[in-house]
């Protein structure tokens, strides 16, 4: 689009950059090219404002395959021997040949209907001839190809397929072409639209100076890092970019292809006529922060030399690469707009720069067992008081001018808090180790239950080895588990949802010892019945009970032990009992075959005698019974008042 340059882009981080023309234009037709695969997004997203006339629309190739383009000419030409096929596909057309002259001959013509072509496949159109079919002398010519001056095309038909076919065949196979149709006379024009592109990228310097340590702690001024962020861009376009307005959007927009450039007809269902009859009745389916803590500063036990004056100094960076974008929020967005003009040649990429701020920092030793364990990580700490948002990307960190390691900066909004890990401190081992408790907590006596509550404890400790010469401060970060809640060994310096942290000073070539405690409360319900003695002796030895209580509990226990006893001797009742019904039911059937006379009546009284001493037995039985049932509600009423009581 040479007649109006880019002016503006804006590049987004997934796969789309806004771009707007703008310029004047004189006449009534602007030619505009797109790549092939631009051409959805464009139709989707064109914009046109006119200040001088009227926009009356726009009209633009049917992005088919090129096959299917020169499947739909007359005329179909090949990538080789494109004349012959010609003539063979002008068959049947009228035309007019112009044959070569000599001196001999004159130049003549000879018009009519075109039969076709013959030749020798390996000779080409060296000695291929022509067949012309004259309707009004009802003659065939034959004419030399080889003496073919020109051929003019007398049926229109045939010079429109012709036409097709030239530009379907000699179109740019990856460009789209669109036509802006616009009113007569001049035109103030801006194009704008989307358009694939690849995502801009981000980079950052992190340079962090230590500051003198030969004046006291309290004297010196907060440490300071600066960052710096170069934006990285593509210029894949057709066309330089020139003096070109650049901005580059932070966020995540929602975006999609949808395809309007290729013709779709929908299938049609073919309905036909039916028998109107139905089987059976029709149903249709319904749609359906934390408390404060004493903390030392690190540079108060990291004593170090001097800082030398480094080539990379942050006063001398900072002047060198000054801030080159301001900012603007749009709602889920963020653009960094480029503050002076920018210009790439076709094919090339860019940096720019779009953030160089001095920010306050502290350099902090961070460790946490589930992201690198055994050993703490060297971290900077700072918010991003930018007034950007910074999106994501990689960061080189510099300490005094040399390199110190490498991060990745998160996607941060204005304000936020960043922590940069970029280094393994090895000088300081870390182990953890993980254990259970339980405590009893509290012992309630509820009629004839007690519901026992106690702590289910988690505990986690952990050994620091300082092997360094020298004092350092680590940040301790523990896992937080949510069923749980934070007892000790004190409130943490900060805590999230997942984590706590706590700030542990380490004496050089010394061991620290810190252990973390987490709790949750477990609740069980047992009869007073179940209780032991041993259970009873806890609970005063834990001072969850006191003594009254719990010799209160001790009597009861032993009127439940008569009680049980009770209750056994029951048992041994009925298996009396039932010992006796079976010794009774053996008497009775020996009983039944015996006379009353003789010997068989001497021996039927004997079995009657029996009979009785059993059923005094039973007698006795029930009596013992009815006392021991009797002896039992009594205990049960009075292990009943002494637990009200």
């Amino acid at each position: 689009m040479a007649a109006l340059p880019i002016t503006r882009l804006v590049l987004f981080k997934h796969g789309v950059a806004y771009i707007e023309h703008r310029g004047s234009y004189h006449g009534e037709r602007l030619e505009l090219n797109f790549p092939r695969e631009a051409i959805d997004d464009v139709l989707k997203s064109l914009i046109v404002l006119d200040n001088g006339g009227v926009v009356l629309g726009m009209d633009f190739e049917t992005p088919e395959d090129r096959g299917v383009r020169l499947g739909g000419a007359g005329i179909r030409l090949a990538e080789q021997s494109r004349l012959l096929d010609l003539l063979r596909d002008l068959r049947g057309r009228a035309v007019r040949v112009t044959l070569n002259g000599s001196n001999k001959k004159p130049e003549s013509t000879v018009e009519g209907l075109l039969l076709g072509v013959d030749h020798e496949p390996e000779m080409g159109l060296r000695r291929a001839t022509l067949a012309i079919y004259q309707p009004e002398t009802r003659q065939v010519r034959i004419l030399p190809v080889a003496d073919v001056a020109h051929l003019d095309l007398l049926d229109d038909q045939a010079d429109s397929d012709l036409l097709y076919a030239l530009r379907a065949a000699c179109g740019e196979e990856q460009r789209q072409r669109a036509t802006l149709r616009l009113s007569p006379g001049e035109h103030d024009l801006i194009v704008a639209y989307i358009t694939p592109a690849p995502a801009w990228r981000v980079s950052y310097r992190l340079l962090y100076e230590e500051e003198r340590q030969d004046q006291p702690a309290s004297a010196l001024p907060p440490a300071e890092v600066l960052l710096q962020g170069w934006g990285l861009f593509d210029n894949q376009l057709d066309e330089d970019l020139h003096q070109v307005e650049l901005t580059l959007i932070a966020g995540m927009p929602i975006s999609f292809r949808y395809r309007l450039a290729m013709p779709h007809t929908p299938e049609r269902p073919l309905v036909e006529d039916e028998e109107r009859t139905v089987a059976g009745p029709l149903f249709f389916d319904s749609a359906p922060p934390a408390a404060p803590e004493t903390v030392v500063a690190l540079d108060e036990l990291e004593p170090s030399e001097p800082a030398r004056t480094a080539h990379l100094a942050t006063r001398r960076l900072e002047k060198s690469v000054p801030e080159g974008a301001s900012g603007d929020e749009r709602g889920a967005l963020f653009a960094y707009h480029i503050t002076h003009p920018v210009s790439v040649a076709r094919g090339q990429s860019a940096m720019v720069p779009i953030v160089s701020r001095r920010l306050p920092a502290r350099r902090e030793l961070l460790y946490s067992g589930a992201k690198h364990p055994r050993h703490p990580v060297a971290a900077l700490r700072f918010n991003n008081a930018t007034g950007l948002t910074l999106e994501r990307g990689p960061v080189t960190v510099l300490e005094n001018g040399d390199y110190a390691g490498d991060s990745v900066l998160p996607f941060t909004r204005a304000g936020d808090e960043l922590i940069l890990p970029y280094a393994v401190e090895l000088g300081i081992q870390v182990t953890e180790a993980r254990r259970g408790e339980r405590r009893l907590t509290r012992v309630i006596l509820e009629g004839e239950y007690v519901r026992i509550e106690e702590h289910e404890l988690g505990i986690t400790d952990f050994e620091l080895v300082n092997t360094l010469d020298r004092a350092v401060v680590v940040t301790l970060e523990h896992q937080r588990n949510r069923a749980f809640e934070l007892v000790g060994p004190r409130p943490p310096a900060e805590e999230r949802a997942g984590f706590a942290r706590w700030r542990l000073p380490c004496e050089p070539h010394a061991r620290t010892r810190f252990s973390v405690t987490e709790r949750r409360l477990l609740s069980r319900s047992e009869s007073v019945r179940g209780l032991t003695g041993e259970q009873l002796r806890e609970f005063l030895t834990n001072r969850l009970l006191d003594a009254a209580t719990v010799k209160t509990l001790g009597d009861v226990l032993r009127l439940y032990q008569q009680i049980n006893a009770a209750q056994e001797k029951l048992g041994q009742l009925d298996l009396q009992r039932e010992e006796i019904y079976k010794r009774q039911q053996q008497i009775r059937s020996n009983l039944e075959p015996l006379g009353r006379e003789g010997d068989e009546g001497a021996l039927r009284q004997r079995y009657v005698a029996t009979l009785n001493e059993l059923e005094n037995r039973l007698a006795a039985l029930a009596s013992d019974e009815t006392r021991l049932r009797a002896e039992i509600v009594r205990l049960e009423e009075q292990a009943a008042r002494r637990l009200r009581g």
